[in-house]
């Protein structure tokens, strides 16, 4: 386990006590000599939500991320402050297509459990209601994303007959069952799965839920080992291609998830021409391309993008979400005394 944070950003590590704190002091060697404005931060590790919750409304912590139904509670408060914006982290089922015997190693059973998704009811039963439709390429990531009229109307429309119709035509007509690996914690991941299963039963497809720790989750991702699919989040990508690279049979990952299993060759003609134009125009329109094929092979299913919610002190000033999911905020971030 890594112990020791070395690097050149604003703070320097100069304690970490595992499951409990992590504090950092002010690197007087980073590049903006005006930041940060802050001498020393302590990171607390508080799994408990409602643990969070007391400690920031009694001043023991200045801040902390909180579900959205959590966050609202405490909107009225005015020692608090409520920040939230959309992040890149959206969450989406992921499939290993390697073994042609599982059902949805076929695209048309792939494309039904997409339509039999209902993403509003995943929006309102875990999201406070505040989420957003999202495409391989998540919301808020600039102009690359495909509109959301396009995904609620045509791409990721909710449509059950559709779905069933589409299993009846795979050979799949009275359903099957699968195993569902979900994440918990966060336990908004496994409310996710919990929500998806239930729209699946609908269209006879039995989805399992499985909880698992994050590291036999990320082990089971890694290797390929999961038997049904999972659902998890994405994270930032510095670019558009960072989140469609694993499509591509040259990565590692493909040869892990869907080698035998799953190649479209205009996709990949399409992300080698995207890599290889610098036109910002010309990769837009190959990097939409890409993902409307990847909309309808569905080797992934997208699924929404929640918003992150941030509750702070009303002390703690200039503090924001960052869309990268990192607190960059704390590099210009103040107290007020």
């Amino acid at each position: 386990m890594l112990t020791q944070g070395i690097g050149t950003g604003p703070y320097k590590l100069v304690e970490f006590v595992p499951n409990d704190r992590v504090v950092y002091t002010r690197n007087p060697d980073f590049w903006n000599k005006d930041l940060p404005y802050l001498d020393e931060i302590t990171l607390k590790v508080l799994p408990d939500e409602q643990a969070r919750v007391a400690a920031l409304r009694s001043a023991a912590i200045d801040g902390a991320t909180f579900t959205a139904d959590v966050a609202k509670t405490m909107a009225n408060d005015r020692n608090l402050t409520v920040l939230k914006g959309l992040y890149a982290a959206h969450k989406e089922i992921q499939f290993v297509l390697k073994d042609p015997k599982n059902p949805w190693s076929n695209v048309k059973v792939r494309q039904a459990i997409n339509h039999a998704i209902n993403r509003q009811d995943i929006i309102d039963k875990v999201f406070g209601g505040d989420a957003s439709y999202s495409s391989i390429i998540p919301p808020g990531y600039g102009d690359w994303p495909l509109p959301e009229a396009d995904l609620k109307g045509n791409y990721l429309k909710y449509d059950v007959d559709k779905a069933k119709g589409l299993l009846q035509e795979a050979g799949f007509g009275s359903g099957f069952e699968m195993e569902l690996q979900s994440i918990n914690p966060p336990r908004y991941i496994t409310q996710a799965a919990e929500v998806v299963s239930e729209h699946l039963k609908a269209v006879g497809i039995k989805a399992n839920v499985v909880p698992l720790e994050i590291g036999t989750f990320a082990k089971n991702n890694a290797d390929g080992s999961y038997p049904g699919a999972q659902l998890t989040a994405r994270g930032m990508r510095g670019d558009p291609n960072g989140y469609v690279t694993e499509f591509h049979p040259k990565t590692p990952i493909f040869a892990t998830w869907f080698e035998g299993g799953f190649l479209n060759e205009e996709l990949t003609k399409t992300l080698d021409d995207a890599l290889l134009t610098p036109d910002q125009a010309k990769r837009k329109a190959l990097y939409t391309r890409a993902q409307q094929i990847l909309l309808t092979e569905f080797p992934h299913i997208p699924l929404v993008q929640d918003m992150k919610y941030q509750v702070v002190r009303s002390r703690l000033k200039n503090m924001y979400v960052s869309y990268t999911d990192f607190n960059t905020g704390l590099r210009e971030s103040w107290v007020e005394a």
